[in-house]
């Protein structure tokens, strides 16, 4: 072998030569295993995405669209307001006046201090209007006649209008004649003795166009 290979010649490669600094670089940089060599280290460690961009940024998207962030209570705010604003005066007299309290206070007031005499014409009159217009008073008499009981006889001229207008309403008196005549006309001798039969024979001939011209035909032919 030492016959067979003939060496040209020999060098040395030295460490800090650009061209060999040059290769390891492009070797690391095609290396797969230094480009996992950050991951290796992590491996089977927890993570927790608490602080990682992706949750920073729903965290900043929810608080922009949050409706309680952006309608802050006035109380929070800090501001001063100026007690003799226009405006301010402006809306403390409109509140008095519609204000309902302040409106029946004089009135309240005067219910305390003032006082009429019963015998006036007002007071009197007032009276009156109460008692004509007193639910009470009006069946007080009513209430007093029941408590004293009542005599009603069967011939008042009351209690026979409410048994006429009952026999009038009354559906048993109406079809009464009618439940009467039921059956009465089975298996009558002539024809002439069942009414509705004899009123049927009339409007057939009344309705019978040989009937209408009978009396035509009998005298069309007496005529010159």
């Amino acid at each position: 072998d030492i016959d067979y290979r003939h060496y040209l010649h020999e060098w040395t490669c030295l460490p800090d030569q650009n061209d060999v600094i040059q290769a390891k670089k492009a070797y690391d940089l095609q290396s797969d295993l230094l480009y996992k060599s950050d991951l290796e280290w992590i491996r089977g460690c927890g993570w927790m995405p608490n602080g990682s961009l992706e949750v920073k940024k729903v965290q900043r998207a929810q608080e922009i669209l949050s409706d309680r962030h952006y309608r802050q209570p006035p109380d929070k705010l800090s501001f001063t307001s100026i007690v003799d604003l226009p405006i301010l005066v402006q809306a403390k007299i409109n509140s008095d006046l519609l204000s309902d309290r302040l409106y029946h206070s004089a009135w309240e007031n005067d219910k305390l201090i003032i006082h009429l005499p019963s015998d006036t014409p007002e007071m009197v009159l007032s009276k009156q209007n109460s008692a004509n217009i007193s639910s009470k008073l009006y069946k007080l008499n009513w209430e007093e006649s029941k408590k004293d009981g009542y005599d009603l006889r069967n011939d008042a001229i009351s209690i026979k209008a409410a048994k006429a207008s009952r026999d009038i309403a009354s559906d048993y008196l109406y079809k009464k004649v009618y439940r009467k005549q039921l059956g009465h006309h089975v298996g009558c001798r002539d024809i002439h003795d069942d009414p509705k039969m004899v009123w049927c024979m009339h409007v057939g001939k009344m309705q019978s166009d040989r009937e209408y011209k009978k009396e035509f035909e009998k005298h069309k032919a007496k005529i010159n």
